[in-house]
C-alpha cells in the first residue's frame, strides 16, 4: 500500500484548522463574542469543502478524505445550525461533482448526525475520559461506516475490490481517530489556557485593587484619626476660645488633606485634561518659578531657569503648571541641605522638552522604576500621589516623562510634549508692532 503522505498531512492540517484559528475569534472577547459562532461555522465549512475537494489516495486510486472531522466537530461544539450548514455545503459540492452519489451522501451525513447525537448523550453521563475517548471512537466509527458504504457500492456494481482496499481503509480509520484525538487535545489545551489566562488577569486585578484599597485606607485613616482627636478635645468644656480656634483650624487642615488624597486618587483613576490651548513654555516656567520660589528659598535651594520665547505647546496651562510644581517640589525635597534646581526648556524635532534637574540625594534603578506607582514615595511622609497624578496628566497631553538619576549626585526629570504653532493672533500682532 502506497499513500501520498503530503496529502495525508494536508488533510490533517485542514481538519485541525477550525481549532487552530479559534483563539482569533475567542468568545471570551466582548468584541468577538457575537461573531464567534458564525465565524467558526464559516471556517468549518471551508475546511470541509477543502478536504472533500483534495482527498488523499492509495496507489490503486482509492480516495478518502477527513471531511467528516470538521462536520462532527461543528455538530459537537457548535450545535445544530453549524452542523446543518456544513452538511448542506458538502451535499451541494458532492451533488455538483457526483450527482449519482447524492442519495448515498445524504444517508451517510444522516448517520454522522446520529453518531454525534449518541456521543452527546454518553458525554453527559460520562467523565473526562469519555469526553476524550468517545469522539475518537466516533470518528473511527465513521471511517468504518464509510468503508462499509464503499464495499456495498462495489458489491452492488459487481466491481472487484482493489488489493489494498482493506489496508487503506484500516489506515483511514486509524487516521480519523488520531485526527480527532489531536483536535480534542488542542481544544482542551486552548480552553484551559484561556481559563488560566482569565483567572490570572482576575487575580492580578484583585491584587492591585486590594493593594490600592489598603493604601487609600491607610492614607485616609491618619488624618481622620488626627481630626477625630481634635474634635474630642473641642468637646471638652474647659477648652478656651483660642484653643478651640486652633484645634478647629487643625481639624479642617486634616480634612482638607483627606479631600486632597481623594481628589488625587480620582485624578489618577480618570484624569481630566479639560480644555487645551496653545500655551507659551516660557510663560509656564515664569508662573512655575513664582509658585515654588518661596518653597525653594525656605529650603536654601537656588533656582535657575531658561526657556526660549518661541516654544509653544498644546496643553491645559493650569494642569501642566501644577504637574511641574509637584515635580519641582519633589526635587527641592531631595535637597535637605540646599542645592540647585535647574529648570530649562529646549526644542526637539516636533516636540518640546522641559527638564527639571536637582543636585539632591538621587535614586537607584529600583526607585526610578517604581516612580508613578500608586502610593509609592521616597519621602517618609509622602504619599506618592503628586508624582502619580503628574505622570498621568502629562500622558493626557500626549506627553511622556523620563527620569534619570545618580545616587548622591541628583535627579533629572525630562517632560516631553508635542510642539505647537504660535497662535495666529499673537504672530500677527508681533508682525504689526515689530
Amino acid at each position: 500500500m502506497s499513500i501520498s503522505f503530503h496529502e495525508v498531512l494536508f488533510n490533517v492540517l485542514i481538519a485541525c484548522s477550525p481549532v487552530i484559528v479559534s483563539p482569533f475569534f475567542d468568545e471570551s472577547n466582548p468584541l468577538s463574542k457575537k461573531s464567534y459562532k458564525p465565524m467558526m461555522t464559516l471556517v468549518s465549512i471551508l475546511a470541509a469543502l477543502a478536504l472533500a475537494t483534495y482527498p488523499y489516495s492509495s496507489g490503486s486510486g482509492i480516495k478518502q478524505s477527513l471531511f467528516m472531522i470538521p462536520l462532527v466537530s461543528s455538530f459537537l461544539h457548535g450545535g445544530l445550525f453549524p452542523a446543518l450548514s456544513v452538511s448542506a455545503s458538502l451535499l451541494l459540492l458532492h451533488g455538483f461533482v457526483f450527482p449519482a452519489l447524492l442519495p448515498a451522501d445524504a444517508v451517510f451525513l444522516l448517520i454522522c448526525a446520529c453518531f454525534a447525537g449518541l456521543y452527546i448523550k454518553f458525554h453527559k453521563i460520562g467523565g473526562r475520559f469519555s469526553a476524550f475517548l468517545c469522539p475518537v471512537l466516533l470518528s473511527a466509527g465513521l471511517g468504518f461506516t464509510f468503508m462499509s458504504f464503499q464495499i456495498f457500492f462495489h458489491r452492488k456494481n459487481q466491481l472487484p475490490l482493489p488489493s489494498d482496499f482493506f489496508s487503506f481503509h484500516a489506515f483511514s480509520i486509524v487516521l480519523h481517530g488520531i485526527s480527532m484525538a489531536i483536535i480534542i487535545y488542542l481544544s482542551q489545551f486552548i480552553r484551559e489556557s484561556r481559563v488560566s489566562r482569565l483567572e490570572s488577569q482576575r487575580a492580578e486585578k484583585l491584587n492591585v485593587l486590594s493593594e490600592l484599597a489598603a493604601s487609600v485606607a491607610h492614607e485616609i485613616r491618619n488624618p481622620m484619626t488626627v481630626a477625630r482627636g481634635f474634635l474630642q478635645i473641642l468637646s471638652q468644656t474647659e477648652v478656651n476660645e483660642e484653643k478651640k480656634k486652633m484645634y478647629t483650624s487643625m481639624a479642617i487642615e486634616e480634612m482638607d488633606r483627606v479631600q486632597q488624597i481623594i481628589t488625587s486618587y480620582l485624578a489618577f483613576a480618570k484624569p481630566q485634561a479639560e480644555i487645551t490651548e496653545p500655551v507659551s513654555v516660557s510663560g509656564i516656567l515664569v508662573n512655575l518659578v513664582q509658585r515654588i520660589q518661596g518653597y525653594a528659598g525656605g529650603s536654601k535651594v537656588q533656582l535657575e531657569t531658561h526657556a526660549p520665547p518661541s516654544l509653544w505647546i498644546t496643553a491645559n496651562a493650569e494642569k501642566l503648571i501644577q504637574c511641574l510644581v509637584n515635580l519641582s517640589r519633589n526635587g527641592i525635597d531631595a535637597m535637605p541641605e540646599g542645592g540647585r534646581l535647574r529648570i530649562e526648556a529646549y526644542p526637539e524635532p516636533k516636540s518640546v522638552c522641559i527638564s527639571i534637574e536637582d543636585t539632591g540625594i538621587g535614586m537607584n534603578a529600583e526607585e526610578i522604576a517604581r516612580l508613578g506607582s500608586p502610593f509609592y514615595s521616597t519621602k517618609q511622609k509622602g504619599t506618592g500621589l503628586s508624582v502619580m497624578v503628574a505622570f498621568r496628566i502629562i500622558e493626557t497631553f500626549s506627553g511622556k516623562v523620563q527620569v534619570t538619576s545618580v545616587p548622591g549626585r541628583g535627579t533629572r526629570v525630562l517632560v516631553t510634549l508635542p510642539q505647537a504653532a504660535k497662535p495666529q493672533q499673537l504672530a500677527s500682532a508681533q508682525d504689526q508692532f515689530g
